[in-house]
């Protein structure tokens, strides 16, 4: 059985467009740290676990996948293809969901420093089916992108870190979920809403679905990648372009843009590379969390907090990060954290 969703209820013309296909068994729970609020002198800390999208493989890219696929689906489109770093958490919820939706995958994957998910993608993305193309250097990139997206048959593309319109959808989703558990008085209503930022696709559905819920909470995006592929201006386009869609399927209703606060200085010496921020964040989840973390988004932006910049607020993380490695027969797979 389908699970509600809220975004074609506000969207009743959504549907006839872009259909949505079930990933997720339905919303993410939220669960209350009261441990790490003390640690990191917050007055309340809640988390959106969209680690638990799937029981496959999950984090906040499985909502992407939603609506891409769905549109592939009715599309009639055989393959995917998409692109990321080696460790690319969105090439690995491809591969999974892919398959399991019955698409063949493809995936161009490009440099970056070594990290678990690396090696977990090499052996795990060709055991889900996925036809890989590595380049060693980013100048290989043009080539691969050509030969990943249109080599042999044409395939539907979803864009590094699902930044598009379509992906974005399934974020919105998300927020409008946590605007519903406010108002059923499930949770408290936080002061700031915290998200990892990459390519600005969580960000921009988070500030959309809160603008369209008229949930009265402060967006904080912390940037985690280089500047040349984010920012503040990026994620507002995003949220824009993202409106302009759902204006054409008959959203009418005006828009009560709320409150954002774009966070610069935890992205360290470099993508996936840790330093003292995160790595403070990693010891506080371990000793007194109920999550697990990882090294390129979740623990850098948890430095924020654990740096106390955040003080006596009531906080909600969304935690982006898949709670389980997925289970690959032919391999044996990984195991739940």
């Amino acid at each position: 059985m389908s699970r509600q969703r809220y975004l074609p209820e506000s969207v009743p013309g959504l549907a006839q467009r872009i259909r949505a296909l079930d990933l997720l068994s339905g919303p993410t729970p939220i669960v209350e740290e009261a441990a790490l609020a003390r640690r990191w002198k917050l007055r309340s800390l809640w988390v959106k676990r969209d680690d638990l999208t799937s029981a496959a493989y999950g984090g906040s890219k499985v909502r992407n996948l939603e609506y891409f696929l769905g549109h592939a689906k009715a599309r009639g489109v055989a393959t995917l293809a998409t692109m990321g770093p080696y460790g690319s958490h969105q090439a690995l919820a491809t591969a999974v969901h892919g398959a399991a939706c019955g698409f063949r995958t493809r995936a161009l994957l490009l440099p970056q420093p070594a990290a678990r998910e690396v090696e977990l993608n090499r052996h795990l993305l060709p055991a889900f089916g996925m036809d890989v193309r590595r380049c060693a250097h980013w100048s290989q990139a043009p080539l691969g992108y050509a030969r990943v997206r249109w080599g042999g048959e044409p395939a539907y593309w979803i864009p590094a870190g699902s930044k598009h319109p379509i992906g974005v959808l399934g974020i919105i989703e998300g927020a409008l979920e946590l605007a519903a558990a406010i108002r059923n008085h499930q949770i408290p209503c936080p002061d700031d809403v915290v998200v990892p930022t990459g390519t600005c696709a969580t960000a921009a559905g988070l500030y959309l679905g809160f603008a369209m819920a008229r949930l009265p909470v402060r967006l904080v995006a912390v940037r985690l990648v280089p500047m040349m592929v984010t920012g503040p201006g990026k994620m507002k386009r995003l949220a824009q372009q993202t409106l302009s869609l759902l204006r054409q399927c008959g959203y009418r209703d005006p828009l009560h843009w709320g409150e954002h606060l774009w966070v610069e200085g935890y992205a360290g010496p470099g993508y996936g590379i840790g330093h003292a921020p995160s790595q403070a964040a990693a010891r506080d989840v371990a000793a007194f969390g109920s999550f697990r973390t990882e090294i390129t988004y979740t623990e850098k932006c948890l430095g924020l907090l654990a740096d106390h910049k955040l003080s006596d607020r009531n906080v909600l993380f969304w935690n982006t990060y898949s709670a389980v490695d997925p289970q690959a027969p032919n391999i044996g797979g990984g195991a739940p954290a």
